[in-house]
């Protein structure tokens, strides 16, 4: 079967034009076809071919727009080469006529009459390996369109399997957490109660190892309810709507007493103003931002924690800001990971609750960040879609507050 993408299509419309140039075609051994008129040479074009070969008569044909427009509607791959076959001296006349007939976007070559065979027969081949390229590009995209699609399907289809594999490890996660806390809870409680009532009758070394037992089940403990915190955070249902962020501080510092009893060491900078957010992880996020402060404060000096917010466009940023012993540069990143801490190991913790808070965070659309100074404090910030007010104080309105609250203007950031 011939390959129409290598045949040659002529028109030539006056006396034996067409028939002879098909014989030196086809005496070359190159496909050729004569076509009735311009209609039947765009049809056979849209079919597919190698090269057009039109002589100059061909060129004052009326219904030429019809082959310009398939012409201009080819792909971006494919510039059929047009060969024009015109009469000595005339090509510049010959070529304004072509190119107002067949478009601007005519690949045209010119050859001009007395025609030698040979002549003729190197041009349509130099057209006819230019068109192979351009088919062989063809060939190239549709492998690459193949490839891409093969491409998103299997990252699609790993992505599902991944994304499979994190549920899985995550309920186990939240599985093996769940039942750890039983066993801790009564290793600590046996030991408890072996320093309480039998101390007089164990010698000093049993009770410091029994002392270690109850402190290490503690960490243990503590441990499993962040990794428990981590995972709630992970799966929970989130549904954004607008919070007062006052309200939500003074919450926090209600809610869980190692802040409350710290509370005249805390400073809003009120308004603080209102986002969208998911009320159990924004008090999850800043519980968490605030105990950090308190713990990591300078030996010797009391924490003092301000917190203050300020617009960023359409966002809100809300700042905690310590006067702490501050991060070095290169842990800055690493510490929002799971299990990474700060350089200062002496201080409690588990290395999940900066993790925590980055999860919440990106849940709820926002994102989380610290600026901080080794021994000057430093400055953790969490930034959110900004809300209407309309509203947004009936979300949350906790009862007896009494924390000391300084209004005054956000404080730039460190080093600012």
């Amino acid at each position: 079967m011939p390959d129409v993408g290598q045949r040659v299509l002529v028109l030539a419309p006056l006396g034996a034009d067409a028939v002879n140039i098909h014989e030196v075609l086809r005496a070359a051994g190159l496909e050729a076809e004569v076509c009735r008129d311009s209609v039947d040479l765009a049809g056979r074009f849209v079919e597919g071919c190698g090269a057009l070969l039109l002589t100059e008569e061909a060129t004052a044909a009326r219904e030429h727009p019809l082959l310009a427009a398939e012409i201009d509607r080819q792909p971006a791959w494919s510039d059929a080469p047009i060969i024009l076959i015109t009469t000595g001296g005339r090509e510049v006349a010959a070529s304004g006529r072509a190119v107002a007939l067949l478009g601007e976007r005519a690949n045209l070559t010119l050859i001009e009459r007395p025609l030698r065979t040979l002549t003729l027969v190197a041009a349509v081949r130099a057209a006819l390996r230019a068109r192979r390229r351009q088919y062989e590009v063809r060939d190239l995209l549709a492998d690459r369109e193949r490839l891409l699609a093969s491409l998103e399907e299997r990252v699609a289809e790993r992505t599902a399997r991944l994304r499979q594999m994190v549920e899985e490890l995550e309920a186990f996660s939240y599985s093996v957490s769940h039942d750890l806390r039983s066993p801790l809870r009564v290793l600590e409680g046996y030991s408890r109660v072996l320093l309480e009532d039998y101390a007089a009758a164990l010698p000093p070394p049993a009770q410091e190892m029994l002392d270690r037992i109850a402190r290490a089940s503690r960490r243990m403990d503590r441990l499993t309810q962040d990794v428990l915190a981590y995972t709630r955070v992970s799966r929970a249902e989130i549904t954004l709507e607008p919070l007062d962020l006052d309200l939500v501080l003074k919450a926090v510092i209600e809610q869980y007493p190692d802040i409350l009893a710290a509370r005249h060491l805390i400073r809003l900078r009120s308004p603080l103003g209102s986002v969208q957010g998911h009320l159990p992880s924004l008090i999850q996020c800043f519980s968490n931002l605030i105990e950090n402060a308190l713990k990591f404060a300078r030996e010797g000096a009391p924490a003092d924690i301000e917190i203050f917010s300020e617009r960023r466009g359409d966002r809100m940023r809300v700042s905690v800001k310590d006067q702490g012993v501050g991060i070095e540069p290169a842990q800055q990143r690493r510490i929002f990971g799971i299990f990474e801490r700060a350089a200062q190991k002496h201080v409690p913790g588990t290395g999940i609750g900066l993790a925590i808070v980055k999860k919440a965070a990106e849940r709820m659309g926002g994102s989380v960040g610290v600026e901080s100074v080794p021994g000057q404090g430093a400055r953790f910030w969490l930034e959110f879609a900004e809300a209407s007010a309309t509203g947004a104080g009936e979300v949350l309105r906790p009862e007896g507050f009494a924390a000391p609250v300084e209004t005054g203007p956000a404080e730039p950031a460190l080093g600012a």
